[in-house]
């Protein structure tokens, strides 16, 4: 049996001292979190400016490679690839399905007992399992473990007031 162990905190007021602690803790970090991300978008959006003008230039050079190979297809008759020396070029068949409206689509294929082409996630509705009987859910190898869990919750408001009180002195 694990060994149980003893808290540090020996009285309510220490308890206290430590949650006025967590709460401060947890507002410095999520001001660092804040500032995380605002440095990380600054970083995404001056690459992303960067790399605008070559994808750009990516995507006219591949546009105007097609313009060219369809215009030469011809020679791909025989052969559905071209090697060059710094890449291949090539033909490929592709299928692709196109619908308009998916809704309708699989109302359609349900319809026509197509149902096998429909592609439907499943999970467990946890929710649903807790209102059901923990006998029957032990057949399906469920079981429900109740525990007794503390809830720490800082008092933000308070802090954030006795922070702002302490910065005007």
């Amino acid at each position: 049996m694990a060994k149980k162990v003893e808290s540090i905190y020996k009285s309510w007021d220490e308890v206290n001292e430590a949650m006025k602690e967590l709460g401060e803790l947890n507002v410095a970090k999520t001001r660092i979190e804040g500032e995380q991300t605002l440095k990380i978008n600054e970083v995404k959006a001056e690459a992303n400016a960067k790399s605008s003008i070559i994808q750009a230039r990516i995507k006219d050079i591949e546009k105007n490679i097609e313009r060219f190979t369809d215009a030469n297809k011809s020679e791909f008759l025989s052969k559905r690839t071209k090697k060059l020396t710094y890449g291949t070029i090539s033909f490929r068949l592709v299928r692709k399905v196109c619908c308009n409206c998916i809704e309708e689509a699989i109302k359609g294929l349900k319809v026509l007992n197509l149902d096998f082409c429909i592609r439907t996630k499943q999970e467990l509705d946890k929710d649903r399992l807790l209102e059901c009987d923990e006998n029957m859910l032990l057949k399906a190898g469920i079981s429900i473990k109740t525990e007794d869990k503390v809830r720490i919750e800082p008092n933000f408001e308070k802090l954030a007031a006795l922070s702002a009180e302490n910065k005007s002195l």
